[in-house]
């Protein structure tokens, strides 16, 4: 494999791993800023939201290494499934090894 092709399924890796940080991390920073900082609540609240929504259109946007579609997006009109392991058209896995079938 090339390493635009590994450097490509990194990406889609990290971008699975920021997506999951940002959902646990958003809870507690959320109450710790509501009970110690309150005046910061909506500061705290934006930087989640503008996070979330860039990680939410590099999931709608980011092609296959393999066949160049959107990794994560099957159709036009669905929403991306965010959590999902193989390229929704070609089979791509996320592991180099795994082929698409």
């Amino acid at each position: 494999m090339t390493a635009e092709f590994s450097s490509r399924l990194r990406v889609v890796k990290l971008l699975r791993g920021a997506l999951i940080i940002l959902m646990t991390a958003l809870v507690p920073c959320v109450l710790l800023a509501a009970f110690f900082a309150r005046q910061y609540l909506v500061w705290v609240m934006g930087f989640f939201v503008g996070r979330l929504l860039l990680v939410r259109v590099a999931f709608q946007v980011w092609p296959c290494p393999h066949c160049g579609k959107p990794f994560f997006r099957a159709g036009t009109w669905a929403g991306p499934n965010m959590f999902t392991k193989r390229c929704l058209h070609c089979g791509l896995g996320e592991v180099e090894d795994q082929t698409p079938s």
